[in-house]
């Protein structure tokens, strides 16, 4: 956010800003780790049901108990309004998210470890070889191991969750003032991304990169289209 968020007039986000930001959602954020477990242990339990105990206000109930034990509470997204519970070929298919959130955190924590993040070319290129080259012909959680060199846990995730609020705020301002103090004037140079890019609202097209001579001027046919539609 220090290097790239700005206002229309070129400003860098306030600190003031992204720090109300961190202290009204950090200290909830667990909450929607215990509502993504709900579904998969709601799932196993529906399932483990015999087949006599399938009636609806049966399922409610367990839906209800597991809400409970799991959240401490009604869920504010009850967890028979989440369609993938009810949709055959997204059933017992929730848990991926959990354990994608996972290795999101793994794999951050990993690279943190030795260096920045933003803008780092050498970032890109070990996801490409270590996750995105192999498509489907290795095993997810080995995938997870080679690159971090350690199997998949909720170690990484869990001490973010359970990151002192005043401790993360201060090492969320330092990362802020470098990331001001190493932010680059936007340069009329294009970004090649080795693709054409193409933005429609249903059949209008409203940008696109290949007609425009480059992504940049698509993004600013873009952009000129969302002020003009939404804040003239």
């Amino acid at each position: 956010r220090g290097r790239y968020a700005r206002s229309r007039d070129g400003a860098v986000l306030p600190w003031e800003l992204h720090a109300a930001d961190i202290t009204a959602t950090h200290p909830y954020e667990v909450f929607q780790l215990r509502a993504m477990l709900c579904v998969p242990y709601f799932e196993k339990a529906l399932y483990e049901l015999p087949a006599a105990e399938l009636t609806p206000d049966r399922i409610q109930a367990l839906a209800d108990s597991v809400e409970r034990q799991v959240q401490g509470g009604a869920s504010g997204r009850p967890l028979l309004s989440i369609p993938h519970i009810i949709s055959d070929e997204a059933s017992c298919y929730y848990h991926g998210y959990v354990l994608a959130e996972m290795a999101v955190y793994q794999t951050r924590a990993h690279f943190l470890r030795q260096g920045p993040i933003v803008d780092n070319p050498e970032v890109g290129r070990r996801l490409r070889e270590a996750y995105w080259d192999a498509g489907n012909s290795a095993m997810y959680l080995d995938l997870v191991e080679g690159l971090t060199g350690a199997p998949l846990t909720g170690a990484a995730w869990i001490a973010h969750l359970n990151a002192d609020l005043e401790g993360l705020l201060k090492d969320e301002r330092q990362d802020y003032d470098a990331a001001v103090a190493a932010r680059a004037e936007p340069t009329a140079a294009d970004v090649d991304l080795d693709m054409r890019v193409i933005v429609a609202d249903g059949n209008e097209r409203i940008a696109d990169s290949k007609a425009m001579g480059g992504f940049l001027p698509a993004c600013e046919a873009f952009k000129t289209y969302v002020r003009g539609r939404f804040f003239a």
